[in-house]
C-alpha cells in the first residue's frame, strides 16, 4: 500500500493550494505501492527550500510537483518558461516553476541513483496549478505551454491526476522499476538505507567455517533493512509541538533524533536548535550521527562543523571545558553553574535535578528568560526524572520544565488556526526499560503535572497527521531471541515469586513488538514471541550457535580466567576487533562496579590483553584522574573496553560479556539491578555471555536458565508487577 509522508503540518501562507495537491496525489495512489512526500528534505546549493510534492513510484519513477496556488488573474504572461505576474506573488514579479521542478527533480533523480546503484531512474517534474482548470487556462493562453507539463485544478481526481502524470515526458529517461530496484530506490529515500555502515574486517581466507563470527557478522550487516515508515515519519517530520517518543531498547532513537536534528537545521537554519543527553560517552557517537544526517542530505555540502553555532550537541550538565544544556542556561539567566562538587550527596541524576531546580528558581525570582532555543531534543530521557519530590520544580520534573521554559513559543501562524494552545517544540525519546537511577516513567503527566495535558492540546496528532506520540516496536540492534531474554531478565518474568516489573496488558506488549496470547488475570499463562518483522536482525538465521549463554564459576578467579580465554578466542580465532566489537559490561549500584573493573583490568592486563577504561585518557592504565581523563571517552582502538552499565548506556557491541552476576543475585528483587541487566544485555548486536561467581543454586540462576532455555518463545505466569511500564497517555 502507497506511504505518505507530511514533513511539517499543513496551513502556512499558500500551503493550501498544496495540500489540496497532495491529498489529491495520495487518492490517486492509495492503492499502489507508491510513496509520497510533502516537503521531502532536500538542500542544493541553489536553495533550501524542498521540493513540494514528490511521488516514488515502481512505473513512473520519481515525479516533482511544483505547486503554485496563483489564480489565473495575476497572471500577466507566459513566454516559454517564464512568467510574469502583475502583482507580486511573495514578493516576485517573474517566476519559472517548470525550471525550478525541473532542477529539483533533476538533482533528486541523481541523488537516488547514487544511492540506490541504480542505473537508471525514470524522473519527471510537473507544474500544478489548484487555482486554475485547464479550460480557463487555454481560454487565456492557448497551447502556449505545450511542452511544459501542467496539473491543473479540475485534474486532482484519482483518474485523471494519474493520466496526467504517466503523459508527463521525464526530465531523465528509464525504465520501470522491478521489485529489487524499487526496494533500493524506497531505502535510498528513506532513513533505512542511509544508516552510515560500518567497517567489518573479513576473515583470512582459510579461517574456519561456518561459525567463525566475523563472517555471520559480515552477512549480518549487509542485511539492508526494509523501508521502516514510522523510521520516517518521526526522522523527517517536524512537529508544531511536543512530541514523546517511546522506543525499546536498539530500535534507532538516538539515529532518529540525530536525523531530525539535522532535517531541522536544513530546513530551518535560523533556529537555535539543542540535541541533549545524559551520558557523556555518547558524544562521539551523536555527533558523528548528525554531520553523517547533514551530509548525505547536502551531498556533503554542511556539515556539524558549519552547524554547530544554531545546531548544538550538548550533554546535559555540561563542564567548563565543555558547555553543556544545564550550563548554558545558567550563563542566559546569570548565574554561576553549580559544579557536581557543589550539589547533595546522590545519583548524577538526583545531583543534576537539583542544579536544575536552583536554576528555576533563580530564573523565578530574577524575573529572567530561559527562552534561547527554538526546538530540543532530548535522548536517553529516562535518565533525567527522578522520584524524589523534593527535586521537583512545582509538581514538574526540574529537567524537562528547565527543557521547556527554554524553548521559545512556536509561532502562531505555524498552529494553523486549530485552536491549539501556546506551544513549544520539546521532544524527547525514552525507553523506561533502560531507568537505571529512578522507577519514574517519563509520561507527559509525571514530566509536567497537571500542566501535561494542556501542553499537548486535544489529539493524537497535529495538522497534517503528525503524530504527538510515537512508539517504536522494531530492535533493530539486538537480534529477537536476545532482546526477549533482556526483557524477561530484567522484568523478572520467570521468576519464582513473580514478575517484578512489566506490561499489565496484551495491547502494552504488542505496542512494543511482541504477539501474545493469554489473558493478564493473576495466576493465567501468558505467551511472548517477537516477530521476524519486528526483529529484523537476521543473524539467528544464519547459525544454531545459542546467542545467549550463561556460565557459573565457584570464585571470581574462575569466571576471569575463563573471560580471558573466551576474549583471546573472539581476538584469535573468532577474528574479532577488540574495540567496537567486544565489550565488558559489569553490573552494580554505587561503588559496586568500580571494584569489579579494577579486578578486571589487572586480570586482563596480567594475560598480555589491551584495555580502557572508559573517562581515562590513556589505555591499559587504571582509572585516570583529571586531567589525565577523557569524560567522553568509551572506545579505544586496540583495546577492550570494560565499563560499568551506566556508561555503557546508549553504546553496543557484537559481543557482549555481563559479568558478575552475583551482584544482582545477592538482591534478584532490586528492580534497578534489573534494569542494569536488561542494559547489559541489549547492549549486544550478536552475542552475549553471562557469567559470575558463586550463584550456582541462587532463584536468580533458575530463572536465567529458564529463560535462556525458553528460546523464541517465552511463557509465564502472570502477576500483577510492582511496577507497571504500561503507556498511560
Amino acid at each position: 500500500m502507497a506511504e505518505f509522508i507530511v514533513t511539517e503540518a499543513f496551513g502556512g501562507p499558500g500551503e493550501a493550494g498544496e495540500a489540496r495537491v497532495f491529498e489529491a496525489v495520495k487518492a490517486a495512489y492509495a492503492g499502489t505501492d507508491a510513496l509520497g512526500f510533502w516537503r521531502y528534505p532536500l538542500v542544493t546549493r541553489e536553495t533550501v527550500r524542498e521540493p513540494d510534492i514528490l511521488l516514488a513510484d515502481p512505473e513512473l519513477g520519481l515525479v516533482v510537483s511544483e505547486v503554485k496556488s496563483l489564480p489565473l488573474d495575476i497572471i500577466a504572461d507566459v513566454a516559454g518558461y517564464r512568467w510574469t505576474l502583475r502583482r507580486p506573488y511573495y514578493g516576485k514579479l517573474h517566476l519559472n516553476p517548470y525550471e525550478q521542478a525541473r532542477k529539483q527533480a533533476h538533482l533528486l533523480g541523481e541523488v537516488a541513483l547514487r544511492r540506490a546503484h541504480l542505473a537508471q531512474l525514470n524522473t519527471s517534474a510537473v507544474v500544478a496549478l489548484p487555482l486554475i482548470t485547464r479550460d480557463e487556462w487555454d481560454a487565456r493562453f492557448g497551447h502556449l505551454l505545450t511542452d511544459v507539463p501542467m496539473l491543473f485544478g479540475d485534474e486532482l481526481t484519482p483518474t485523471r491526476l494519474r493520466a496526467a502524470l504517466e503523459r508527463t515526458p521525464p526530465v531523465r529517461y528509464g525504465q520501470a522499476l522491478d521489485d529489487q530496484a524499487w526496494q533500493a530506490l524506497r531505502r535510498a529515500l528513506g532513513t533505512s538505507g542511509n544508516v552510515p555502515k560500518r567497517e567489518i574486517q573479513m576473515p583470512v581466507p582459510n579461517a574456519p567455517q561456518p561459525t567463525h563470527k566475523t563472517e555471520l557478522i559480515a552477512r549480518a550487516t549487509r542485511h539492508l533493512h526494509a523501508f521502516d515508515l514510522q523510521q520516517e515519519l518521526i526522522a523527517k517530520t517536524i512537529p508544531p509541538g511536543p512530541q514523546r517518543i517511546r522506543g525499546i531498547a536498539g530500535s534507532g532513537k538516538t539515529v532518529l533524533l540525530a536525523q531530525k536534528a539535522a532535517n531541522m537545521h536544513l530546513k530551518h537554519p535560523d533556529w537555535n536548535i539543542a540535541l541533549v543527553f545524559f551520558c557523556r560517552s555518547l558524544y562521539d557517537q551523536i555527533r558523528h550521527q548528525v554531520d553523517h544526517w547533514l551530509r548525505q542530505a547536502t551531498n556533503g555540502e554542511r556539515s556539524l562543523a558549519t552547524a554547530q553555532h544554531k545546531l548544538r550537541i550538548v550533554h546535559a550538565w555540561g563542564s567548563k571545558d565543555q558547555p553543556g544544556f544545564y550550563r548554558t542556561l545558567a550563563a542566559q539567566v546569570g548565574v554561576t553553574p553549580l559544579a557536581v562538587g557543589n550539589t547533595p550527596e546522590g545519583s548524577p541524576t538526583a545531583k543534576l535535578l537539583f542544579a536544575c531546580r536552583a536554576l528555576l528558581l533563580d530564573a523565578q525570582l530574577t524575573n529572567r528568560t530561559l527562552q534561547i532555543f527554538d526546538a530540543v531534543l532530548i535522548d536517553e530521557g529516562q535518565d533525567l526524572v527522578h522520584e524524589e519530590v523534593s527535586l521537583s520544580f512545582e509538581e514538574k520534573q526540574a529537567f524537562y520544565w528547565m527543557a521547556y521554559q527554554s524553548l521559545r513559543p512556536v509561532a502562531r501562524d505555524a498552529l494553523f488556526d486549530t485552536g491549539e494552545p501556546e506551544t513549544r517544540r520539546l521532544i524527547w525519546a525514552y525507553d523506561e526499560a533502560q531507568s537505571l537511577d529512578s522507577l519514574k516513567i517519563p509520561t507527559t503527566r509525571e514530566l509536567f503535572g497537571d500542566a501535561g495535558a494542556q501542553l499537548f492540546g486535544a489529539g493524537a496528532t497535529y495538522k497534517g497527521g503528525i503524530k504527538k506520540s510515537e512508539i517504536m516496536q522494531r530492535c533493530y540492534r539486538t537480534p529477537g531471541p536476545v532482546l526477549l531474554a533482556a526483557h524477561a531478565l530484567g522484568m523478572g518474568l520467570l521468576r519464582e515469586g513473580g514478575m517484578l516489573a512489566g506490561l499489565t496488558s496484551k495491547r502494552g506488549w504488542e505496542a512494543i513488538g511482541y504477539e501474545v496470547e493469554g489473558k493478564f488475570y493473576s495466576g493465567t499463562e501468558v505467551t511472548l514471541s517477537r516477530p521476524a518483522h519486528n526483529a529484523p536482525n537476521p543473524l539467528p538465521q544464519f547459525t544454531d550457535e545459542a546467542l545467549v549463554t550463561l556460565e557459573t564459576f565457584p570464585h571470581r578467579q574462575a569466571e576471569l580466567q575463563v573471560l580471558i580465554d573466551s576474549l583471546n578466542h573472539n581476538l584469535g580465532e573468532d577474528g574479532l576487533l577488540p574495540s567496537r566489537q567486544m565489550l565488558i559490561v559489569i553490573p552494580g549500584l554505587e561503588w559496586e562496579p568500580y571494584t569489579l573493573q579494577a579486578e578486571v583490568f589487572r586480570a586482563l592486563r596480567a594475560a598480555n590483553l589491551s584495555v580502557y577504561l572508559p573517562g581515562n585518557k590513556d589505555v591499559n592504565v587504571p582509572k585516570q584522574k583529571w586531567p589525565n581523563t577523557d569524560p567522553n571517552g568509551f572506545w579505544r582502538d586496540g583495546a577492550i573496553t570494560v565499563s560499568p552499565v551506566m556508561q555503557a548506556k546508549g553504546n553496543e557491541a557484537d559481543v557482549v560479556y555481563v559479568i558478575g552476576l552475583d551482584r544482582i543475585a545477592a538482591r534478584e528483587d532490586d528492580i534497578k539491578r534489573r534494569n542494569q541487566l536488561f542494559v547489559g544485555i541489549s547492549r549486544s548486536r550478536g552475542w552475549v555471555k553471562l557469567s559470575s561467581s558463586e550463584m550456582a543454586g541462587t532463584a536468580l540462576h533458575g530463572e536465567i536458565e529458564r529463560a535462556l532455555a525458553s528460546g523464541e518463545t517465552l511463557h509465564f505466569t502472570y502477576r500483577a508487577p510492582r511496577r507497571s511500564l504500561d503507556d498511560v497517555e
